[in-house]
């Protein structure tokens, strides 16, 4: 038990106290928490923290309700209404990714740990696995918004 504290110690990194706390209540049934960094960031707190995967979904997700609204909805009631619509989706999206943020990343690290523990027999290469799949990156976060600038310098 000890080895697991610190191999989620060594996944969290930044701020490991305040997740070893949401990771105690998840275990006693509090799955859901709210995280002022998802609700403010959005995207790019999931993006900071290496959930590449879950930005791809997110992504595909307010792409395909984009869509349902240009090709849909638009002609179903109308712009006017259809402004009204997509602002409320906004809004319960931001307040869901609020609530699930800390939950996925939770998840993330128990997959993360359980997968060190089953490749490595000893905590030392687990450790290691966890620490590099784990913790923080400004690099594709830098690189989106280098690539947003020179777009729209470039226009």
């Amino acid at each position: 038990m000890k080895n697991d504290i610190e191999l989620y110690k060594s996944f969290f990194q930044k701020r490991d106290d305040y997740y070893l706390e949401k990771l105690d209540k998840y275990n006693q049934s509090k799955k859901f928490t709210f995280n002022y960094a998802t609700l403010i960031f959005g995207i790019f707190w999931f993006l900071y923290r290496k959930m590449y995967i879950e930005v791809i979904i997110i992504y595909s997700l307010i792409s395909l309700e984009s869509l349902f609204e240009n090709l849909f909805l638009k002609r179903l009631i109308g712009e006017e209404r259809t402004v009204i619509f997509s602002l409320c989706v906004t809004v319960l999206f931001i307040i869901t990714t609020g609530f699930s943020g800390n939950l996925l990343y939770l998840k993330k690290a128990m997959r993360t740990v359980s997968k060190a523990q089953k490749k490595y027999p000893d905590f030392e290469n687990q450790n290691s696995y966890v620490a590099k799949k784990g913790g923080t990156s400004f690099i594709v976060i830098s690189i989106i918004i280098i690539s947003l600038v020179l777009i729209l310098a470039l226009q």
